[in-house]
Formats: C-alpha cells, structure tokens, sequence
C-alpha cells in the first residue's frame, strides 16, 4: 500500500468533492421544492414564466450553495475576502444562465415534439440544467473561487 503526498491529495479530492455532492443533494432539493412549488401556484405555460419561476429557484439553491460550502465544502480554502464573494457572485449568475437556457431549450421541446406534459418536461429539463450546471460550478469553485487558503 503507498502513502505520500499523492495519496493524501487524493484522499482530500476526494473527500471534498464527496461534500460537494451532499452539499448539491441538499441545494437541489431547494430548488426542485421551489420551482415546483411555483409551477403548482401559478401554472402559467410560458417560456418566459418556466425561466422567472427557475430564475427565482436557482437563486434560492445558489445562496444555499454559497453558506454550505463556504463553510463545509471549501472551509479549509476560503478567506471570505471581497474577491472570493465577487467571485462566487459571477459564478452564480453563470449558473443561472446555463439552468435557464437549458431548461427553455430543452422543456419546450419535450412538450411539442414529444408531447411531454410541461409538469414532467419542466422536471426533466431542470435535472439537465441542475447536472450541466453543477459540474462547471464545482470547477469553479474549486480551482477559482475558494482557491486561497486562511491566514
């Protein structure tokens, strides 16, 4: 069996990134609870109203993200600095962008070419948007956002 450096990085890797996913279970059951929430109450069929009510979801699941791995996931690497909130604010409004792109492309396609009830391709499409956009956010938040390490 090996020991050294690698192992302990990759035992940190793996660790952190174990967190991550919990931290994002934990995230997604906020904005699926959200965003279900807000079709049932206004179950308005548009495009523009599906990407308000994802909008309004990410948001919630995004500053839950920021509190959880802020100080769980990434504890060990965050300075809380100006640069580290800037940082984590573009990466939040990146990921907004991508969940809501990929859900107005992919939910009115399942409707009208599948005849996919909207309630079902509005879910399907939001686990695309969730699982694209989670990914680039660990990225960033990896290797950009909580790079430094505390005083």
């Amino acid at each position: 069996m090996q020991s050294g450096p690698w192992v302990l990085v990759g035992v940190r890797t793996v660790k952190r990134y174990t967190k991550f996913l919990l931290v994002g279970g934990a995230n997604a059951v906020v904005d699926l609870t959200v965003l279900n929430a807000l079709l049932l109450l206004i179950p308005d069929h548009s495009a523009l109203m599906l990407t308000v009510d994802n909008t309004i979801a990410v948001s919630c699941a995004i500053l839950n993200s920021y509190i959880l791995n802020r100080r769980w996931t990434f504890s060990d690497r965050t300075t809380g600095s100006a640069r580290e909130r800037g940082l984590f604010f573009l990466q939040a409004v990146l990921n907004v962008v991508l969940n809501d792109v990929i859900l107005a492309v992919c939910a009115p396609y399942l409707v009208f070419s599948r005849d996919v009830p909207l309630f079902v391709s509005s879910n399907v499409s939001k686990a695309l948007a969730m699982l694209v956009s989670s990914s680039i956010s660990y990225l960033l938040l990896r290797f950009l956002v909580f790079r430094g390490t505390r005083p």
